[in-house]
């Protein structure tokens, strides 16, 4: 039984996929559409921190089918020199977000890139403005992984933040130049989790991102808790696309899914964990 009550039914041969974040909600979806699928797995959150060693042997352990590594303290890029492969993408953006174990030797993904790239392939297909230059406000693992999908759709590119020292080490970190372009911009990937802050609009630098700015794409989804998306509200408010991070999670969590799972479609994703549109 999780910390928050949600009751599973364990085996002998049940494994566990760990999670270093998640809400009751996400706790009681996931396992509920484990349990649909007749799976022994088990999906298990700890409010605590860990340190980037200590995860990866829990997820060495016999009982572990891998586990989701979300951004605390850097985890995503701490992980990557304990696990035995890491994909080409996951490297180039130095994030990690899954892992799993196979047979004891664990292979670190990033799933986060296809879900972004689905999200904002769709966006740029439908919108009728000319989206030619994006700034990816935020440090964290998302915002590697934006920078290199912004590039690959052909967007010219900065990254930039609420602590320019941060995103300076960022940059060095990933090995990229920003392109020289200044503002406005035609896209904004927030990569923050100031969409849940009333006052969001007070983030250094972060107002002046959104000065005749055409689209936003939002990585948070206070509404997933039933929570205000202030960032969400100020767009519609303002005439901007909003990109939610929903159309970024659906295509991430059936990767992911499949990662863990193996041999099962995306349809069979889409209808346990109800996310269809």
């Amino acid at each position: 039984m999780s910390e928050q009550g949600f009751k599973v039914s364990l085996k002998p041969e049940s494994k566990f996929i760990f999670s270093t974040s998640g809400s009751a909600s996400s706790i009681e979806k996931h396992n509920t559409a484990l349990q649909k699928l007749g799976l022994n797995l088990v999906y298990f959150t700890f409010p605590h921190d860990i340190a980037a060693k200590d995860y990866a042997d829990l997820l060495r352990s016999r009982i572990s089918r891998g586990g989701a590594v979300t951004g605390k303290d850097g985890l995503k890029s701490k992980i990557i020199p304990f696990l035995d492969e890491v994909e080409e993408i996951a490297k180039k953006t130095l994030a990690v977000n899954t892992v799993v174990n196979e047979n004891g030797k664990l292979y670190g993904y990033n799933t986060d890139a296809i879900g972004l790239k689905t999200a904002l392939e769709n966006a740029l297909k439908s919108t009728t403005h000319s989206i030619k230059t994006a700034a990816i406000y935020g440090n964290g693992g998302v915002s590697g992984v934006a920078y290199h999908i912004l590039k690959e759709l052909g967007l010219k590119v900065k990254l930039t933040g609420r602590n320019p020292e941060k995103v300076k080490a960022k940059k060095e970190d990933l090995g990229i130049e920003d392109d020289e372009i200044s503002a406005p911009y035609d896209l904004i990937v927030d990569a923050t989790p100031i969409s849940s802050q009333p006052n969001f609009l007070e983030a250094k630098g972060f107002s002046e991102l959104l000065n005749n700015c055409k689209m936003l794409f939002c990585h948070n989804m206070p509404e997933k808790d039933n929570k205000p998306n202030y960032l969400k509200s100020y767009c519609e408010e303002n005439n901007i696309e909003f990109i939610p991070g929903s159309a970024m999670y659906k295509a991430q969590l059936i990767r992911q899914y499949q990662l863990f799972i193996g041999d099962i479609s995306a349809e069979a994703i889409i209808e346990k964990w109800h996310l269809k549109d």
